[in-house]
């Protein structure tokens, strides 16, 4: 793969980082250069925000069928680039062939799933104690939430932890690892020439302190979706609970099994090793 230079991407265009600085990406497997991504910081997180603000009302007040064909879009744009997304999953990631094409397929499934979803924010009505009263849920939209994702399934996880906020009418911030921040732009670049939006995704690269910190700590953020270690979580946690935001955690291992009596150990064996390493 030629060597290329990637910016954030903030309100539907490729942008530098405010103050121009830049990191290199190298290939995990030979340790090639691959690229460079902007190092970003707390300005280009406000401009994120900023942007996502403003998207924010017309996107969350699109009718649910019209928010579900825009995913469906993206879905088989997704398709149409698989082979352009799967060497750069590959070169960037140090993905095997087969975890990385499952990657490139699962992820258009996971836009068309919650483009279903779309339509199926149901609330829900409860009798009263007065007869002339009614009782009842509906479901709105948080705002605008912060994504932070890992770098062990770069494609997939952004799609997943982007793809449902968006079905329900919110607008997304996503920050990416530093290990894998090329793939993430150019996701949101397929999604915004599908139809959505500008503003509604954007991508914000860097580090953590740099730049994940200052997004999590935000103001204008409503929701924090974060996949990653257990401290990490428990900082954002903390944060999320003091300002009382929507929050969602996905932390630590999840390879530990309890194997029961009438199971086959080595079955048990070769699961544990297949979810710790795929």
């Amino acid at each position: 793969m030629s060597k290329a230079n990637y910016g954030n991407f903030i309100n539907g265009v490729e942008c530098a980082a405010v103050s121009g600085a830049v990191f290199p990406v190298y290939a995990p497997a030979d340790g090639a250069l691959l690229g460079q991504a902007a190092r970003s910081d707390g300005r280009d997180v406000d401009a994120a925000v900023k942007a996502a603000r403003a998207a924010w009302p017309a996107w969350a007040n699109l009718a649910a069928g019209e928010r579900e064909r825009v995913l469906l879009r993206a879905a088989d744009a997704l398709e149409a680039n698989r082979e352009r997304l799967l060497e750069l999953l590959i070169d960037e990631s140090g993905s095997a062939l087969t975890k990385a094409r499952y990657e490139v397929n699962y992820s258009p499934s996971l836009l068309r799933a919650a483009a279903g979803e779309a339509r199926r924010l149901y609330g829900e009505t409860m009798p009263h104690e007065r007869p002339t009263r009614m009782s009842f849920v509906v479901r709105e939209p948080v705002g605008v939430v912060a994504c932070i994702v890992p770098f062990n399934a770069p494609l997939a996880l952004l799609a997943k932890m982007v793809a449902f906020p968006l079905a329900a009418g919110n607008t997304v911030i996503a920050k990416p690892s530093e290990e894998t921040p090329l793939i993430a732009v150019e996701f949101a670049k397929i999604l915004c020439e599908s139809g959505l939006p500008p503003g509604a995704l954007n991508v914000v690269t860097g580090y953590g302190a740099e730049v994940g910190a200052p997004l999590t700590a935000h103001e204008g953020i409503d929701g924090v979706a974060l996949t990653g270690s257990t401290r990490t979580g428990q900082i954002v946690g903390a944060q999320a609970i003091q300002k009382m935001r929507a929050l969602q955690l996905e932390l630590g291992g999840k390879n530990p099994l309890i194997v029961l009596a009438d199971f086959d150990p080595r079955e048990a064996a070769a699961q544990a090793i297949e979810g710790a390493f795929t």
